[in-house]
């Protein structure tokens, strides 16, 4: 229903995996929440500009976490 992803990731970064499923039939309708330490601006841009549909930098909240994933999804209904 929604997939939450890192951008340090062993083989590809999670900007190109984003960029693969946002390009993907089977998978450009599901929310993509980047969930990442890189909190530069830039980061957050690319990370958009791959079509993920929100940014969240470590920390986190966990509860602004979750409204952000029930938006999403009621978004996505």
């Amino acid at each position: 229903d929604l997939i939450l992803l890192d951008v340090m990731l062993p083989r590809l970064d999670g900007y190109k995996v984003a960029r693969m499923l946002k390009f993907d039939e089977n998978f450009r309708h599901i929310p993509i929440i980047m969930l990442t330490a890189k909190v530069q601006e830039k980061d957050r841009q690319t990370g958009l500009e791959m079509g993920v549909d929100d940014y969240i930098t470590k920390p986190f909240d966990t509860a602004a976490l979750l409204e952000k994933v029930k938006a999403l999804l009621a978004k996505k209904k």
